[in-house]
């Protein structure tokens, strides 16, 4: 028995060495590595030119098919110098035990080596990726709705493409079971030619949709193409010829297509595209003006908007979703001009879109109106059932954590803006509200770095610019905070930033820049906005040489437009706080005494309202009270640096609790828009 096991050993020994000597495993592993090559090159290629999913396939059979063939083409094949010629039978000699033996010429042992390293690397390459690559953890149920490509022969309905795009992502956010990428950050693609597996990681979905518009007169084709993000094969793919007027269902028929490839739950009477007006002019207009208030920065952009709005609702007078457009746009209007009666409009037009709609973004644009008019129980209500009926809207759950920032609960805002954030990570308003949330618990380094991805992700957007000024402010670095608000104005000047600026300058001791700024804000943008009346009267009083009467004159509008503000909002504390100040400077004893005593009710005022009281008393005569107050802005983060280093309290340096204050600078958080001088 010991003699046929030597025998078969010999045997096995000789059909290794025969492999060995024909160059079979070299040839065969060179194979390998060479297949392994070439589908991974074609599986990034062929998806970018839009080549059909089967190729790739027909590779991989081919692949698969050749490995035999190539096995046997090596053990009767050679190449050597003279070409291909068939390999000769083995120069056998006798081994020790009188058997046949393989006779080497050749000792290539060095190629051996390389070929299994070569082999073993592709295998730790496919263990550490695993099946999907870089893409193994992208949830499987998750999407991203690329903006539509205007192929129109005119190139000018870029606005119905992302309409189109923007009504299926939409109608796809509600789904339970289904993660879809907020518009901004998905839209953020637009034009990029990246490669959808690299957009895909980026974005964090496990699919893309990608499609073209092209409108002709009353005709548009529309074609669609849902793309695995971890292969960039392609899932599904339609077009569709249809009339304008069925535009609502095709947006439908690609909602449906995608729910039924991702194998989401629906109901499946249930219409995932609801259709917000029978009018088609009616939607035209209303896609015409949220393009233009989308991508609007100025009053006149907003002013254009509000026109497409208005025009949509002559065509269709219970069009909800244009009246939403309409109070958002004149909520814009008015925090860029302070003007109390755009804010009353807005007020009107949120009012009559909640009683015609009960759709997310209605809820969201009035829940920010009443958040910022004071009322922000009734706006956490209404943002809750916006939550309630869209879970993954990050505008919802970004507005939200505003109310509950105001509300103190910073832990709970902090919460739901990361939940924005992951949902819609290229938005920058969502790094900068939580950067003021952030800023508000004392962490500058990461306040810091969520305005600097802000600026990363808008460089052309002058608020985040401006909030990091704000800081250098507070920390007492007047200039450089001018500095960085002087390139926030090259960019887009907006008043906050030529009054932010002023302020920077008030302190550096520069009053007549300091008076062009608050000027340049008046006369270019706010002249309805009551605190820049204010500031410039303040830094007027700073230059001997000026008209008293004029300074009286910026006071009184100060008072009249700051009580106009209060009447928006009267829970605005540093607005009431500011008139107080300024009914104290001229005079005005007995009012300001009266609006100081209303905010001594208040239980929880912030900073700004105690060093803006702190003022008032100052001017009342009542030193006492004023170092109270300051006492308290400071306890509440308010630097102590900025009170010693403002002209305007001189009065209070034989003041011994005024003079302990400043004599200890403590590190700061504060509101860092920088509205209160």
């Amino acid at each position: 028995m010991a003699t046929h096991r030597s025998q078969d050993r010999s045997r096995i020994s000789r059909t290794l060495g025969e492999l060995r000597r024909r160059h079979v495993f070299r040839v065969v592993g060179v194979y390998a590595i060479a297949a392994w090559g070439i589908l991974q090159v074609a599986d990034i290629v062929l998806p970018a030119l839009l080549i059909p999913p089967w190729v790739m396939s027909l590779l991989v059979v081919l692949a698969i098919v050749g490995f035999p063939l190539t096995a046997v083409l090596a053990w009767v094949y050679d190449i050597t110098p003279d070409g291909v010629v068939r390999t000769p039978d083995s120069e056998l000699r006798p081994d020790a035990e009188g058997a046949a033996a393989p006779h080497w010429t050749w000792n290539w042992r060095w190629l051996d080596y390389l070929i299994i390293a070569g082999l073993l690397t592709i295998l730790a390459v496919v263990l550490v990726r695993g099946p999907d690559g870089n893409s193994r953890d992208l949830p499987e149920r998750s999407i991203a709705v690329l903006p539509f490509a205007d192929l129109s022969p005119q190139q000018d309905t870029g606005y119905f493409c992302d309409g189109m795009a923007e009504a299926i992502l939409d109608a796809l956010a509600p789904l339970s079971g289904l993660q879809v990428a907020a518009r901004t950050s998905s839209f953020a693609f637009r034009d990029s030619d990246a490669d959808v597996r690299e957009l895909a990681r980026t974005l964090g979905v496990g699919t893309l949709l990608e499609g073209s518009v092209r409108k002709d007169g009353d005709r548009i084709r529309v074609s669609a193409r849902l793309v695995d993000g971890r292969t960039g094969h392609q899932l599904w793919s339609e077009t569709y010829d249809r009339m304008l007027e069925d535009v609502f269902a095709v947006q439908d028929s690609i909602s449906r297509a995608i729910v039924d490839v991702l194998r989401v739950q629906v109901l499946d009477e249930a219409k995932l595209v609801e259709v917000p007006t029978d009018d088609q002019r009616a939607y035209e207009e209303y896609l015409r003006g949220r393009d233009q208030l989308r991508n609007g920065n100025t009053v006149e952009d907003y002013a254009r908007a509000i026109e497409r709005f208005e025009r949509a609702l002559l065509l269709d007078n219970d069009f909800g979703l244009a009246r939403a457009g309409i109070c958002t746009a004149y909520w814009q209007q008015y925090e860029l001009v302070g003007d109390s009666d755009l804010a009353d409009r807005a007020i009107a037009a949120c009012r009559e879109a909640e009683a015609g709609s009960d759709r997310a973004e209605t809820l969201v644009a009035l829940g920010n109106v009443y958040r910022e008019t004071g009322r922000v129980a009734e706006s956490r209500e209404l943002l809750q059932r916006a939550l309630e009926s869209e879970p993954n809207n990050a505008n919802a759950h970004a507005a939200l954590a505003q109310a509950m920032r105001i509300d103190g609960e910073l832990e709970a805002a902090e919460h739901h803006l990361g939940r924005a954030i992951e949902l819609d990570p290229a938005y920058w308003r969502h790094h900068f509200a939580l950067a003021r949330v952030m800023h508000e618990q004392g962490r500058i380094d990461e306040t810091i770095s969520e305005l600097r991805q802000a600026i990363r992700l808008a460089p052309d957007n002058p608020v985040p610019y401006v909030s990091l000024g704000a800081i250098h402010y507070y920390e007492g670095d007047y200039l450089r905070a001018a500095e960085i608000n002087r390139q926030s104005l090259e960019r887009n000047p907006t008043p906050r930033a030529y009054s932010n600026a002023g302020s920077y300058y008030f302190y550096a001791g520069e009053y007549a820049q300091a008076e062009a700024m608050y000027r340049r804000a008046l006369e270019l943008f706010s002249p309805g906005d009551f605190r820049w009346h204010g500031f410039l009267a303040e830094a007027l009083e700073m230059q001997p040489e000026n008209d008293p009467q004029e300074i009286a004159a910026q006071y009184q509008d100060a008072v009249r437009l700051g009580y106009e503000r209060l009447e928006v909002n009267p829970a605005d504390h540093g607005a009431r706080s500011l008139v107080a100040g300024y009914l104290a400077r001229t005079g005005q004893t007995e009012q300001a005494r009266t609006e100081l005593e209303r905010l001594e009710q208040v239980e929880d005022l912030d900073m700004l309202a105690h060093r803006a009281m702190g003022f008032a008393y100052l001017d009342l005569g009542d030193h006492e009270q004023a170092v109270g107050h300051f006492e308290s802005a400071v306890a509440k983060g308010f630097p102590s640096q900025i009170l010693a280093d403002d002209p305007r309290l001189l009065p209070l340096i034989d003041n011994a609790g005024f003079l302990a204050l400043v004599s200890d600078h403590v590190d700061s958080t504060t509101d860092h828009e920088g509205n209160n001088q």
